[in-house]
């Protein structure tokens, strides 16, 4: 009997490129990140959705965020402008963080600060759209950002070096967890104690932040641009090419263990997200393909559907029953969750 399963729920074809979604903080509703410039916003998701654009950037969006416990949406664009909306009344503030794209943007956990990364800087704005802080230009161009679960820290991938900002208002300092190769991915552990990084040279480096110990991983394929913790900071599921590969941190960590592979893609997986609060991994790769996974009890696939384009977008409902995926032909599927 299968222990679970990705039932489609809802669908809904929008007249844009999917670039990225994101979940209200009560599940309801969904913002759309569209290539050709449309920001919009998708209500109603537990009947008939309903879309709705706020605005638009010029020539395309990048990302979009919704302010956790809040109701303000932001968006960056190929217009170099990073846009909040207020999604009642569509009401917009528009910045300018730079002249490059603004290719990254993450709220703080508490809703309160928006960082954004623009080229090799990073900043911080308050919900107002005012700075709040603008830190020293890194070494290279900024690939990933990340907040730790309080708030506290936030960090920053780039060349050679995972630099991690402390946000201590009026002080705001920087260290840097140095590596010599281009870093792509920063991925914080929900208990706290590591700081994982998916490399430009072919392995996952982790900083073990209570002891000061660092560790790297080696064998992969190519450059590593996925690193995804599970919710009870077990897991790092990691990926480079077909194959998903999971590092058990449980009793003496992973050093000197065999990683967990699954197999079940035919060409690179793209997407990993881990369930916000349960043990299910779902992946996407170019095959066309999403998968469920159970990494520690199920080495085969749970349930896979074959999808009608590139999926180019994975997010799970805050509270873990539904993901919603998007396509780079527009189409926009719900699924839902069901266990035995």
């Amino acid at each position: 009997m299968t222990p679970a399963a990705l039932n489609e729920r809802a669908s809904l074809v929008l007249d844009a490129y999917i670039v990225d979604v994101s979940w209200s903080p009560d599940g309801r509703s969904l913002a759309v990140a569209g290539g050709e410039g449309a920001v919009v916003l998708i209500d109603n998701l537990a009947q008939k959705p309903g879309p709705r654009v706020l605005g638009e950037h010029g020539m395309g969006v990048i990302a979009v965020a919704w302010q956790p416990g809040g109701k303000t949406i932001a968006s960056s664009g190929q217009d170099s402008a990073v846009a909040l909306w207020d999604s009642a009344s569509a009401a917009v503030k528009r910045m300018r963080p730079g002249t490059a794209w603004t290719e990254h943007i993450a709220f703080s956990p508490d809703g309160k600060l928006l960082a954004t990364a623009t080229g090799k800087v990073l900043a911080l704005w308050d919900c107002a759209g005012e700075k709040v802080h603008q830190f020293e230009p890194l070494a290279g161009t900024i690939a990933a950002i990340a907040w730790d679960k309080p708030g506290r820290d936030l960090a920053a991938a780039t060349a050679g070096a995972v630099c991690v900002h402390r946000i201590e208002p009026p002080q705001f300092t920087v260290r840097k967890h140095a590596w010599p190769a281009a870093c792509l991915s920063a991925a914080y552990s929900p208990n706290g104690k590591v700081l994982a990084s998916g490399m430009q040279d072919g392995t996952v480096h982790f900083w073990m932040l209570t002891s000061g110990k660092d560790s790297q991983m080696r064998g992969y394929g190519s450059r590593v641009t996925l690193t995804e913790w599970s919710a009870n900071s077990r897991f790092l599921a990691t990926a480079s090419g077909a194959e998903i590969v999971v590092w058990d941190f449980g009793g003496k960590g992973p050093e000197g263990s065999a990683p967990l592979e699954l197999s079940g893609h035919t060409e690179r997986v793209t997407h990993l997200a881990w369930q916000p609060n349960g043990p299910w991994l779902v992946s996407a790769g170019r095959d066309w393909r999403l998968s469920l996974w159970q990494p520690g009890r199920e080495k085969q696939v749970v349930d896979a559907h074959l999808t009608g384009g590139e999926i180019t977008a994975v997010r799970w409902s805050p509270d873990g029953k539904r993901v919603a995926v998007g396509e780079s032909k527009g189409r926009l599927t719900i699924y839902e969750l069901i266990s035995q």
